[in-house]
């Protein structure tokens, strides 16, 4: 069975394509093996021995480079492509066992992150090691442009594609999940993790964002743009008061134990500042003060 062969093989890699096809075959009341032997290879899938023989599942290069001819499956794995699915072929002891695809469910609030980035100025892009027509395919649901899809990119060339970028003197950040999300998370000006992403992608990263949800990332960006511009109040109400005592003092028009006061009001007032922060939600930009749209 292409499933059972599949999701044996697959059970040791923790790729969220992988997990997807061990918990459909679970769900089909198929039994998942631990494979004898595993190996992942980076970019086009893994290769694995069960009792069923030898598995291989991935792309059609991982196939071809065991000599095995992929042809056959061609027109079923184009279909899957153009419905947006990853389609990944399986290969038994050196033969075309068929095919399994994952449908990565585009998430309703991906579409409007997108469209608020982009609002903002930001140009979204999409870096993915799948096959063009998917990724074209999932960028047109979510609103990024063709032009900036980049697909098939190995997981050691998505940190080469974040790097040229950058080249271009642009900053880039960079969000992603998964193991071959990790140099790339590494190599941008600014790596974001998802929460519920693997440890190594976490490790990487600058930021983790606590939840999978892509709207996450704009409440990131307004969360630092609006703790620099505390940061900016805090120094201009300090340096006024410095600004304004130091000169009056050096006149000795200041008495001491006003010029106490006022140092202590300054103090004050920038601890104040500070704590209205924590009234301030990122559903919307920051204002003066934190709560004021």
């Amino acid at each position: 069975m292409v499933l059972a062969a599949a999701a044996s093989a697959e059970k040791g890699s923790e790729h969220p394509l992988a997990e997807a096809i061990v918990e459909g075959a679970r769900e089909r009341g198929i039994e998942v093996e631990d494979a004898e032997s595993f190996e992942n290879v980076p970019g086009h899938g893994v290769r694995a021995t069960t009792s069923r023989g030898e598995v291989l599942v991935g792309n059609r290069k991982l196939l071809e480079d065991e000599g095995i001819d992929p042809s056959p499956a061609e027109e079923t794995m184009e279909r899957l492509e153009r419905e947006g699915k990853t389609a990944m072929l399986v290969a038994v002891d050196g033969a075309l066992a068929g095919v399994v695809a994952d449908a990565d469910t585009v998430k309703e609030s991906a579409k409007n992150a997108v469209s608020d980035l982009r609002e903002r100025g930001k140009e979204v892009m999409l870096i993915t090691g799948d096959n063009d027509r998917t990724a074209r395919a999932v960028a047109e649901q979510v609103g990024i442009d063709p032009e900036n899809v980049r697909a098939e990119v190995l997981p050691e060339d998505k940190a080469d594609a974040v790097e040229s970028i950058q080249d271009e003197g642009r900053k880039a950040m960079m969000v992603g999940d998964g193991v071959n999300d990790a140099p790339a998370l590494a190599a941008a000006y600014v790596g974001a993790a998802i929460g519920s992403g693997t440890d190594v992608a976490i490790e990487a990263a600058d930021v983790t964002l606590m939840r999978d949800d892509p709207a996450d990332v704009l409440k990131a960006i307004r969360v630092s743009e609006g703790t620099l511009a505390k940061i900016k109040q805090n120094l201009f109400w300090a340096l006024g008061y410095n600004t304004a005592m130091i000169p009056l003092a050096s006149l000795g028009l200041l008495q001491p134990v006003l010029a106490a006061a006022a140092m202590a009001f300054s103090s004050v007032s920038v601890l104040a500042n500070s704590l209205l922060f924590r009234k301030y939600t990122p559903d919307h930009d920051y204002r003066l003060f934190g709560f004021l749209r």
